[in-house]
């Protein structure tokens, strides 16, 4: 029972809000702003040119104090197909804290070295920028440290009307305490609610499931495979609605020092 309940929850983010997610609910709960830009490359440009203006503002970010986790995702299992394609090749995640974000925002728009290389990663690519509120659910911190390279799980989901906040907290605290038993591959879950540009979203949250490689996301889907999927069916009929995943190859680009 405890690996059913394991995939279901790896698969399904039970959340402790909904889209008006606020730090204030949350004061014994920690939380970080993710920024997510979703781009498309430009005609003539590379992913190498992409990397060097990427390259190029995590040096200028650590010079100015205002670094943030950077890295840089690329579709493996997406729900793109022949007849729909929302657009851009590749997202990158900046997550850190909101008064870093903003004090990094302001240099970036306000300074001319801060322009000038703002004029460089749109040269190379088109994005959309947005700002989402991310709240980690369960860390294994150790795995997280040690691994640059690995997989993410995105399913988009939507609190189903008449499902209560109690209720919503009551099976994630579940969860989590089933996790920390067995995390079946799982080396973090995080919550993400759009805010910042977000009207457009598939969805009113995201659940972000992190693994180490594809083997530990197939030791999760084995589980999933095996009976999981009872509980999965219970969430999407009884909480809320979601797209079904996706899954992105994940590489660290920088992690702060501090």
């Amino acid at each position: 029972m405890g690996r059913i309940l394991l995939s279901f929850v790896a698969l399904v983010a039970i959340i402790s809000s909904t889209s008006n997610l606020k730090a204030d609910d949350h004061a014994d709960m920690s939380y970080f702003n993710f920024q997510v830009n979703f781009c498309k490359l430009n005609d003539g440009s590379s992913m190498e040119d992409y990397a060097d203006a990427v390259d190029n503002y995590i040096k200028w970010s650590k010079k100015n104090d205002v670094e943030v986790f950077v890295s840089r995702e690329m579709p493996l299992f997406p729900h793109d197909n022949f007849v729909s394609d929302r657009g851009f090749d590749f997202q990158e995640i900046l997550a850190g804290p909101h008064s870093t974000t903003g004090k990094a925002w302001d240099l970036w728009l306000g300074t001319k070295e801060g322009q000038k290389l703002a004029k460089k990663w749109q040269e190379a690519a088109d994005c959309y920028v947005k700002w989402g509120h991310a709240y980690p659910q369960y860390l294994d911190q150790k795995a997280l440290d040690s691994d640059d390279d690995r997989v993410v799980s995105w399913n988009w989901c939507s609190r189903k009307d008449g499902v209560s906040m109690k209720d919503l907290q009551a099976r994630h605290a579940m969860m989590v305490d089933e996790l920390e038993k067995d995390n079946i591959g799982l080396s973090g879950w995080v919550i993400v609610a759009p805010v910042t540009g977000g009207a457009q979203a598939p969805g009113d949250f995201v659940h972000l499931g992190i693994y180490d490689d594809v083997e530990s996301f197939m030791e999760y889907k084995e589980a999933f495979a095996a009976g999981g999927w009872e509980g999965y069916y219970d969430y999407t009929e009884n909480y809320a609605s979601c797209s079904g995943e996706e899954l992105y190859s994940d590489e660290v680009l920088n992690r702060p020092k501090n």
